[in-house]
């Protein structure tokens, strides 16, 4: 279990589409109002790893399904990338609505759930499942208010241009995923 928790932990804060988006919306919104933020990530994991879990051996006798994944993903992130780039700042009520969502969805099309549901717990008991998805949740909330905190650590002159910056970096990670896929 130490293993999982330490994997888990090097997982989760290496940077990726979830944790830019979290540390985006700490940037614009701060850390109080954008405190809520990793239940959005934690709930996000909890279904896209426990259904990757469910499906692992499904997933793998399908050659299909794993591009297929990553195009979804690549599109989710492209469009999200398009919606950062777009919203504006000082709008952040409007921007503050989607944010949850956002983050939500971001989570559930995250690359880590995929590795963390297909290859991290498949071989363990349904209890040992259930401990190592429920572990990798709470880690992954503390994990994401971190990276709500760094981005409202980000000097002034930076956090105004978080979303364009998030969105530059969602990009790329959408064309890695389509990439990835079409290869």
């Amino acid at each position: 279990m130490l293993t999982f928790i330490l994997t888990s932990a090097v997982i989760l804060l290496t940077p990726g589409p979830t944790n830019t988006v979290l540390a985006a919306s700490g940037a614009v919104f701060g850390l109080r109002p954008a405190r809520h933020l990793p239940l959005a990530e934690a709930a996000g994991y909890m279904i896209a790893i426990s259904a990757f879990v469910a499906f692992a051996a499904l997933v793998k006798d399908l050659w299909w399904a794993l591009p297929a994944l990553k195009i979804l993903a690549a599109a989710w992130l492209a469009v999200s990338a398009v919606q950062l780039w777009a919203a504006s700042p000082e709008l952040q009520g409007a921007v503050r609505s989607g944010a949850f969502t956002r983050v939500f969805l971001t989570t559930i099309v995250n690359p880590k759930a995929m590795i963390v549901g297909t290859m991290m717990i498949p071989q363990a008991s349904i209890d040992e499942m259930a401990l190592k998805v429920a572990t990798f949740v709470l880690l992954s909330s503390m994990a994401g208010l971190g990276w709500v905190a760094l981005g409202s650590a980000l000097p002034g002159s930076l956090r105004r241009h978080s979303y364009k910056g998030a969105a530059c970096i969602l990009g790329g990670f959408s064309f890695l995923a389509l990439s990835s896929a079409l290869a």
